[in-house]
């Protein structure tokens, strides 16, 4: 019997790990289009940060009278891989579209290069002018759905409905508490999001200024709000995320992120499994961990790096259930922080984000804005001289800045 299970665990890691390999090369990729690799603010990776903020300004310039695809490889010496890969990411900004076969700069592309607006002009735009449309799936759809939404469109969250309106968020983070919390008695695509919907749906007025959409989100610690019409019809959605790009070209903060890090990190060593990670994140209502050794940040494991793995819930390899033996229910029914499944044999260096994207203490707010929103990420860790762990800054601290309470 230990043998058989001894087998059934290697085949179980061996997918796993060509799943998460797969996962994260495609990220990586993309996060390193122009040779980034372990990103610090300083020296050679510093001037490569200006060289892409630089391609991307002059594509946009290039794009505000409508570009062939040809000509941007020809202008600025790119391969048709890093011009798929390129186009793909400003598109799905919202940055660039396509207009009669030629790539055209969008309403948002037009804002991005007018960066130097004061902010009194700022201060006129409303909620309808940032909100992005909605991705929203009925409430009698599975927690499988969800998962496969968040990866095909890069999403942290997915509004919920029920007849046709929107009543609720879930989130990565919602995913991976319910994966962990739960007893795992059912496979993901039977799970219905109705069970684990967060009910906490903010929204705001078409007309409602930025500074109270940002107040909102700090004061109900949330990382979203619905825009309605004046009928209450669901108009679209506005993001931590799209508030912390509008920070980071249009608000410029000279104060360095160790005022206004989050001192206390939660980190686990390599070799720990991702029971620990769940149970900090659970604990601690956090979505990232990062991975330390010898008290240098080495990786980090978030709550979307969960999504991935999560079909192996309550399964192995075969479809076979790992964990249905009654007392194993039982007992993770009457003790929260029971490993189980896949949850007790992954470790932490397996999935973890690596080569990491750090950030210098004294680095100012405004780039660790720039950095999160041109890597996609949501927090970053903070190092000293010596590359020590001194602290994590997300964008959850950088609204604060703005818009504290």
């Amino acid at each position: 019997m230990h043998s058989d299970n001894a087998g059934l665990n290697d085949s179980l890691q061996s997918k796993l790990k060509q799943m998460q390999l797969r996962y994260h090369q495609k990220k990586y990729t993309l996060r390193n289009l122009y040779g980034y690799g372990e990103i610090h603010l300083t020296g050679q990776s510093a001037a490569q940060f200006t060289s892409y903020d630089r391609l991307i300004r002059e594509i946009l310039e290039a794009a505000t009278k409508g570009v062939s695809k040809k000509a941007i490889v020809e202008n600025f010496s790119l391969s048709k891989p890093q011009l798929r890969r390129l186009t793909a990411e400003l598109i799905s900004k919202d940055l660039l579209r396509y207009h009669h076969g030629l790539l055209m700069t969008s309403a948002r592309g037009n804002t991005y290069l007018r960066k130097k607006v004061d902010k009194t002009s700022i201060s006129l735009v409303k909620a309808k002018g940032i909100a992005r449309e909605i991705i929203m799936l009925d409430a009698n759809k599975t927690l499988l759905d969800a998962r496969n939404s968040m990866l095909r469109y890069n999403i942290s969250r997915v509004v919920i409905s029920l007849n046709g309106k929107a009543a609720g968020i879930v989130t990565e983070k919602d995913i991976a508490r319910f994966l962990y919390v739960s007893p795992p008695t059912r496979r993901i695509n039977e799970i219905a999001l109705k069970e684990i919907i967060n009910k906490r749906l903010v929204t705001v007025r078409e007309s409602a200024s930025l500074e109270n959409c940002a107040k909102l989100m700090v004061n109900h610690k949330i990382s979203s709000v619905i825009v309605i019409d004046d009928i209450g019809k669901d108009k679209g959605i506005i993001t931590k995320t799209d508030m912390i790009e509008l920070y980071a070209y249009h608000l410029p903060k000279s104060v360095p992120v160790n005022e206004f890090m989050t001192q206390k990190v939660q980190s686990v060593a390599p070799d720990e499994t991702i029971h620990m990670i769940a149970m900090l994140m659970a604990t601690y209502k956090i979505s990232r961990v990062v991975v330390k050794k010898n008290s240098k940040p080495v990786g980090i494991v978030t709550t979307r790096d969960f999504l991935p793995i999560s079909q192996f819930y309550d399964t192995d390899s075969t479809g076979r259930d790992l964990t249905m033996r009654r007392e194993t229910i039982l007992a993770k029914r009457y003790k929260k922080f029971l490993p189980s499944g896949f949850i007790g044999i992954v470790l932490a260096e397996e999935i973890m984000n690596s080569p990491l994207i750090t950030i210098h203490m004294n680095t100012t707010i405004s780039e660790a804005a720039k950095i999160m929103i041109r890597n996609n990420i949501s927090g970053l860790p903070v190092v000293n001289q010596k590359e020590d762990l001194v602290g994590i800054i997300t964008k959850t601290d950088i609204l604060k800045t703005n818009h504290g309470k």
